[in-house]
C-alpha cells in the first residue's frame, strides 16, 4: 500500500489570521531564545513571578482550582517563594477528567477561542485539557535542537513568512494523528501551513516509505515506532534514509532500544520528555548524562508520598507546573504518572539547568498478530479512551491469539453501577472494538481488577504488555 506523505495543500494567498499568528509565532521564537539564555538567578526570579501569576489566575478564574485551594486553606498571596508551591494541593488526572469541561476552563477564555488537546490513552488514563492560542504558539516556538547547544544545528523555521510558505520542510513527525492529539494542533492553528506528519498507527513498512520519500533532517516519533521501524529494516533488508537527528518522545527510550537504533540509523538520538498537558519538559544532554529541564517553561517537582520534594538522587513522583497555559492551568499536576530522580552532581556539559538523571516513564510493547504483522500499541489504547469511568488499564498479549485486558474502575459513587463484564453492554462494545482491530483469530478477555501490577523494580506499569515477543 502506498503512503501519501505529501504535505497539506495550502492557499497561495495566506489568510490574515494565519499571517497575524505567524507574526506572533516569530515573537515567541525570540522570547524563547531569551528565556533559554537566562542565568540561574534570572530563571528563578522568572519562575517565581510566573508561578504567582498562574496561581492567582487559576484561583480567580478556574472552578477546580478555586474549590481545591479554598478547601486547602491557601490563597494566592501565600505563594511568595518557589518553596511555597508545596502549600498548594496536588492535582490528579482524575481531578481534570471529572471537572472537564467547565470546571477546568478559565472564565477568561471562552471555549470557542481555545483548542482541546487530549492524551492518546497510552498512559492508561486518557485526559483532555484546553490550550489558549498563546500557549500553543509558545510551545511551537520551543525548538529543542536549537536550545540544546552543542548539537549540529538542524534547520529551524525562524520567521513567520518561512513558517507559512516554506516549500521544503525537512522535519517529519510520525505521531498519533488524531483530532485531539497534541501533535496535530499545528493544523488547527495554522491551516495554511505545510505539514509533514505521518500517522503512527500505519505499518512499519509504510513508515519506512514515508521516511524515504520525505528524506527529513529531523525525525520525531515514539520509541515504540522506532523499534518497529528498526526491526522491519533489519528483517527485510530495506534501505532507509538517514536523518541527521532522531528525537524520541512520549515513552521510555531504554539502552537496548538505543543500541538497536544505533545499528539501523547513523543519526544522533535525542531523548525528549514531555506531555500533552504541559508540552516539552526536558531534553537529553549532549553528553548523554540525563535530561535537562526547561526550567524557564515548567516547574518540575519530584515528590514522595507526602507530596514534598525528595532529596537529590532519590526517586520521586513527577509533579509539573506549566508556567504559560491560562485556558486550563496545570499547577502541581501529578497526572503524568512518571517517576524520576535528580542528578546529584553538576552536569559535565556545563549547563546550569536542573538535570534529571533517570525517568521511569511510559513503556508500551507492540502487538504481534498471528499473521506476523506488527500492530502499534496505540491502535488499542485509542479504542479505550472514551470508556466511561475507566480509571486505568493494561492490555496484555499472553499468546499470539489471545489478549487479556485488565480494567480498573473509577472509585467514585457515579461508577457504582458501571460494569466492564464481558457479557455486559459496555464489555461487548470493548470486545467488538478490539476484534475489529485484531481480527477474528485473536480472542479478547476482559478482567476487572482493583489495580494494575507494576514491573519489578519500577513504580510504573506497562499499559500495553506483550509476553510473546522481546525487543
Amino acid at each position: 500500500m502506498s503512503v501519501d506523505v505529501r504535505t497539506r495543500p495550502f492557499r497561495r494567498r495566506v489568510g490574515l489570521t494565519d499571517l497575524l499568528r505567524g507574526i506572533r509565532y516569530g515573537q515567541y521564537c525570540r522570547q524563547v531564545r531569551r528565556l533559554a539564555a537566562m542565568t540561574p538567578k534570572e530563571t528563578e526570579q522568572f519562575q517565581i513571578e510566573r508561578l504567582q501569576e498562574v496561581v492567582t489566575h487559576a484561583y480567580e478564574n478556574v472552578e477546580l482550582y478555586h474549590r481545591m485551594y479554598r478547601r486547602a486553606g491557601v490563597r494566592p498571596e501565600d505563594i511568595q517563594t518557589l518553596a511555597d508551591i508545596e502549600k498548594l494541593p496536588v492535582v490528579t488526572k482524575d481531578d481534570l477528567r471529572r471537572s472537564f469541561p467547565d470546571g477546568i476552563l478559565s472564565r477568561k477564555y471562552p471555549s470557542r477561542r481555545c483548542y482541546i488537546v487530549g492524551t492518546s490513552g497510552s498512559t492508561g488514563t486518557p485526559v483532555r485539557v484546553f490550550l489558549d492560542l498563546d500557549k500553543a504558539l509558545f510551545d511551537f516556538s520551543v525548538n529543542l535542537p536549537q536550545i540544546m547547544a552543542g548539537r549540529r544545528p538542524i534547520t529551524v523555521v525562524s520567521a513567520s513568512k518561512d513558517f507559512l510558505l516554506r516549500t521544503n520542510i525537512r522535519h517529519l513527525f510520525i505521531v498519533v494523528d488524531e483530532p485531539r492529539a497534541y501533535e496535530s494542533l499545528q493544523r488547527r492553528v495554522f491551516p495554511s501551513m505545510k505539514h509533514a506528519v505521518v500517522n503512527s498507527l500505519l505499518s512499519p513498512q509504510e513508515h519506512i516509505e514515508a521516511i524515504n520519500r520525505k528524506r527529513p533532517e529531523l525525525l520525531m516519533t515514539y520509541p515504540s515506532v522506532l523499534r518497529n521501524i528498526c526491526m522491519a529494516v533489519r528483517t527485510s533488508g530495506t534501505a532507509v534514509h538517514q536523518p541527521d537527528l532522531i528525537m524520541a518522545a512520549g515513552e521510555v527510550l531504554d539502552e537496548p532500544l538505543r543500541k538497536l537504533i544505533g545499528r539501523t540509523f547513523s543519526a544522533e538520538v535525542m531523548d525528549v520528555y514531555g506531555s500533552t498537558e504541559a508540552g516539552f519538559l526536558a531534553a537529553e544532554c549532549p553528553e548523554h548524562c540525563g535530561l535537562h529541564l526547561l526550567a524557564w517553561k515548567v516547574l518540575v517537582e519530584l515528590v514522595g508520598d507526602d507530596d514534598k520534594e525528595v532529596a537529590p538522587g532519590r526517586t520521586g513522583r513527577v509533579v509539573v507546573t506549566d508556567l504559560f497555559n491560562r485556558a486550563t492551568p496545570i499547577i502541581r499536576y501529578s497526572g503524568l504518572g512518571d517517576y524520576a530522580s535528580r542528578a546529584v552532581e553538576p552536569c559535565r556539559c556545563g549547563r546550569a539547568s536542573p538535570l534529571l538523571a533517570r525517568i521511569d516513564g511510559r513503556r508500551v510493547d507492540s502487538i504481534i498478530r498471528p499473521d506476523g504483522r506488527i500492530l502499534h500499541p496505540y491502535h488499542l489504547t485509542l479504542a479505550l479512551e472514551d470508556v466511561p469511568h475507566l480509571a486505568k488499564f493494561q492490555i496484555r498479549q499472553e499468546r499470539h491469539d489471545h489478549i487479556r485486558v485488565l480494567l480498573v474502575k473509577d472509585a467514585v459513587a457515579e461508577a457504582a453501577d458501571v460494569s466492564f463484564a464481558q457479557e455486559g453492554e459496555l464489555g461487548r462494545t470493548i470486545v467488538e472494538r478490539f476484534s475489529r482491530i485484531l481480527g477474528p483469530q485473536v480472542t479478547v478477555e476482559l478482567d476487572t481488577v482493583t489495580d494494575i501490577p507494576v514491573r519489578p523494580g519500577s513504580h510504573k506499569y506497562a499499559t500495553v504488555l506483550s509476553l510473546v515477543c522481546g525487543d
